[in-house]
């Protein structure tokens, strides 16, 4: 292979410049990139510098879970911001369980359960290290607002956390809507636990 130095400013048709570098007979053109391309490129090196050392000195200033959090918070206020503030009490609970308009909002308790739950529930609510959701036997839950007061409370015995400082009032409402609606499905999972009480409808005013 050879490297030979070839002194023409243009190629053998004398039409493109080219570097005077040969590589095994084939010249290399001169067309060098653009000068903004160029201007950016050396821009974007030293940006990754100072980005690299404002991580590493200040990475608060470049926290994106906070921001995603923060986020994530201003959006689930817009959300509530339609249906204002709900009461855990029966008639909140059962007006999720069969208004079709107000069903909707059992996919957003969904995924308060997924983000918060299913790691003792499952997903799905079929037990792991908590009891099956899906059936209709329970350890600490008599009636339709039992479920929301647990969530708050939580429980030593049962090693159920309590949630009321971490999940605002509307969300215990509504993943413990989603909870309840998963009565029923009976789906595989975790043994029966507990005993099986009335239906939610028959709870009412308990």
């Amino acid at each position: 292979m050879s490297n030979a130095q070839n002194p023409a400013a243009l190629d053998p048709d004398g039409n493109a410049p080219v570097t005077g570098h040969v590589y095994d007979g084939i010249q290399e053109y001169d067309n060098p990139l653009p000068g903004w391309w160029t201007t950016l490129f050396y821009l974007s090196i030293l940006f990754s510098g100072g980005y690299l050392f404002i991580n590493l000195a200040r990475p608060e200033w470049v926290n994106t879970r906070l921001e995603y959090e923060n986020d994530k918070a201003a959006d689930t206020l817009r959300q509530f911001a339609a249906i204002g503030n709900l009461t855990p009490d029966y008639a909140t609970l059962d007006g999720f369980l069969n208004d079709p308009e107000k069903a909707k909002w059992l996919t957003v308790g969904e995924g308060i359960f997924n983000t918060n739950c299913v790691s003792c529930h499952g997903k799905g609510g079929t037990g792991v290290s908590g009891p099956n959701l899906t059936d209709d036997s329970y350890l600490l839950i008599k009636k339709l607002d039992d479920i929301p007061t647990l969530l708050v409370k939580g429980s030593v015995a049962a090693g159920m956390p309590a949630w009321g400082n971490r999940l605002s009032t509307n969300e215990i409402v509504l993943v413990a809507s989603y909870v309840a609606s998963l009565r029923g499905q009976n789906l595989p999972g975790k043994e029966t636990q507990g005993e099986v009480i009335p239906a939610w409808t028959e709870s009412a005013g308990q």
